[in-house]
């Protein structure tokens, strides 16, 4: 279509969208909890737009492009329950209304603006940036298989980016105010310092006691909970890309002819290829490296199929073929599903093909790890058991008593806090107060709560507790793993005003492109009203023939 026609396109096209697939309007569910009423109560049938049902044909269209985008967003058929196809029809009437109005409006998407956003889908791009006509091709080929024509995608694009200008001149005078920008940044980049006291369940020395009874009962109603899990073992042979390197030795010519090929991965910040002599070093790495993990991935294939065995045959032996083949075998301790087998670089694909093998398929093919490929024979496996009372009795009361422990460290943590307050209340300092109670005061380092790593249990929960609390107040009881804390708001400091300087005009897009949603969503939403938009048929309970499924998804949100 347009890309196979080559137009010429502008170099930077006003219409750039990384994310153009997902443009489907959130927040509309408020929208139609206000018209849906009386949505409602009409007659079952089309919806309709000021007292009059909708053209039939042109709600199908705009239902088929909604259902088309759900596919598009997700990979897969919208499922047929009552709330997806009631949002897939909400979503259908909106797009009428936004494609009526952008009419009135005269916005048109010309040819040269949908082919620049085709052309910059981010999964058109190869590893340069630049578009790729045999992503474009296999895109083409999905859409086809999921019932989507190329020229239908073109429509629902051009739809989309016609959406997309009605949504930037309603939005235009959209700001983000200084005092917003403060009112947000400001309370997150305050430095601050706390004083710390922690309640930890290993200062907690009171005995704690489990009658028989007790564990029985325990174990009775927790028997899940001590299942072993399943466990194999394995011998391997392993063939190491490190070895095989060793005995790889290239020419000029093989790494040139390796560098012309692969000219793009060796490009500057600018996309133009480096000369081969700045970058050859680079390129004889990358291609030793390719080249040894080829060469023991082709070691580890020959070594699998001298394990087949021939037809009427016995099966060669593992350590047989090992010996045969100059290679030490090795042999793992039992290992779970979830573990990993001990003194080994052993990769989730390792331990996945150990657990699929068995006595009558017991070799693997060659499977790849982090610096090795391993060829696996099964040894012997232990399947998941609950064990009896007698077997687990130990562990059972250690269980018991770990919660008790920490049950009884929350509760002296909880008491100590309620007097810190009041003796803090009282005129008491916090370091005092804390004297009084046997309580060892911290100081750590000063934070601010838009840090990603503060030296503190439960950190996040901590910071969630300063955000609203003045300087020379004492927390709540914060639980921790290890029980929890209380803290002292000791001092607040503005935020840096360099880093400040830095921050805030990121900050600013992000409140603007929030107003700018909400600007549009409030338009829609009075626009919808203003139109007298009401639905058919709303559906609490599905129809003889859309029972749903498993599970329910939503119609996707704009991204």
């Amino acid at each position: 279509m347009f890309i196979a026609h080559g137009e010429k396109l502008r170099k930077h096209a006003r219409w750039i969208m990384a994310g153009v697939l997902l443009l489907l309007i959130p927040g509309f569910v408020a929208l139609f909890t206000t018209t849906g009423a009386a949505g409602r109560r009409a007659a079952a049938g089309l919806p309709t737009i000021g007292g009059k049902p909708v053209d039939a044909a042109e709600y199908q269209h705009a239902l088929d492009t909604a259902t088309a985008l759900y596919i598009i967003n997700t990979g897969r058929e919208a499922r047929r329950t009552p709330e997806v196809q009631d949002r897939l029809a909400q979503e259908a009437i909106v797009r009428i209304l936004m494609l009526h109005k952008a009419k009135e409006l005269d916005i048109r998407v010309v040819d040269s603006e949908l082919v620049q956003a085709l052309r910059n889908q981010p999964f058109m791009l190869n590893e340069g940036g630049q578009f790729d006509p045999e992503r474009y091709q296999r895109f083409i080929i999905y859409l086809n298989n999921v019932g989507i024509s190329e020229a239908r995608y073109e429509q629902i694009l051009r739809e989309e980016l016609t959406r997309a200008k009605l949504e930037q001149m309603v939005t235009a005078a959209a700001v983000a105010t200084p005092q917003e920008i403060e009112l947000v940044y400001t309370p997150f980049h305050e430095r601050v310092t706390v004083k710390v006291a922690q309640f930890d369940v290993n200062d907690y020395l009171e005995p704690v006691t489990v009658s028989n009874e007790e564990a029985q009962a325990f174990y009775d109603q927790n028997q899940e909970s001590f299942r072993t899990p399943a466990e194999v073992k394995v011998r391997y042979a392993e063939f190491s890309i490190a070895e095989a390197e060793k005995t790889i030795h290239l020419t000029d010519e093989e790494i040139t002819e390796f560098y012309n090929r692969n000219k793009v991965k060796f490009a500057g910040t600018n996309t133009v290829a480096r000369p081969l002599e700045a970058v050859k070093a680079e390129v004889e790495k990358d291609l030793l490296a390719s080249r040894a993990d080829r060469a023991a991935a082709d070691r580890a294939t020959e070594f699998s199929v001298r394990l087949v065995p021939k037809q009427g045959a016995a099966r060669p032996e593992f350590a047989t073929v090992c010996t045969e083949s100059g290679i030490k075998p090795q042999e793992t301790d039992y290992f779970s599903l979830l573990g990993k087998p001990v003194g080994t670089t052993a990769s989730v694909a390792f331990v996945q093909q150990a657990f699929a093998l068995t006595p009558d398929a017991p070799t693997s093919d060659p499977v790849p790890g982090p610096d090795s490929y391993f060829v696996l024979e099964y040894v012997d496996s232990k399947p998941s058991v609950i064990p009896t009372f007698a077997e687990v009795k130990d562990k059972v009361v250690d269980e018991i008593k770990r919660i008790r422990t920490y049950d009884a460290t929350v509760k002296r943590g909880q008491d100590f806090v309620a007097e810190l307050k009041k003796l803090v209340a009282a005129g008491t300092s916090f370091d005092d107060a804390c004297a009084e109670l046997k309580l060892k005061v911290e100081t750590p380092p000063a934070f601010t709560l838009a840090d990603e790593k503060v030296k503190l249990p439960s950190a996040q929960r901590v910071k969630q507790e300063a955000l609203g609390m003045p300087v020379g107040a004492v927390s709540g009881f914060v639980p921790t793993i290890n029980g929890g804390l209380v803290f002292y708001l000791m001092d607040r400091q503005p935020p840096d005003p360099a880093t400040a300087a830095q921050d805030k005009p990121k900050l600013a897009q992000q409140i603007l492109q929030q107003n700018q949603q909400a600007l549009f969503q409030a338009w829609v939403n009075a626009y919808a009203r203003e139109q007298g938009v009401t639905f058919g048929r709303q559906r609490s309970q599905p129809a003889p023939s859309e029972q749903p499924e498993a599970d329910t998804n939503s119609v996707p949100a704009k991204s």
